[in-house]
């Protein structure tokens, strides 16, 4: 049981840091050219927790859906795709093996 404990945490990771790689990847190249600025940020006082202004997450939501749009080479398909068809691969593949129609999930 524990061990479908880990696994499920694993593949959950896969899943999520994929995303996750994608949206810091809209972030950092959204400053890198300007097209994120500082008065697009704003930060809470007393946690210094960092957020996105209205503008701002108009500008975020434009860049990542331009990301979601562009090609990389999927490794779990071996050829190259959409980062958009790829979250929905893996929410397949995710839902497959969370249903046990599979032993694996692949990363």
């Amino acid at each position: 049981m524990k061990s479908i404990l880990i696994q499920k945490r694993t593949c959950r990771y896969y899943s999520e840091s994929m995303f996750v790689m994608v949206v810091d990847a809209v972030v950092l190249s959204g400053i890198n050219r300007r097209t994120l600025s500082p008065k697009d940020f704003t930060s809470e006082p007393m946690s210094k927790a960092v957020s996105l202004t209205g503008e701002g997450l108009r500008i975020f939501l434009r860049l990542y859906e331009q990301k979601k749009q562009s090609k990389f080479r999927y490794s779990v398909l071996q050829t190259q795709c959409t980062f958009q068809k790829a979250f929905e691969i893996q929410a397949r593949l995710l839902a497959i093996y969370l249903m046990g129609e599979t032993e694996k999930y692949p990363p």
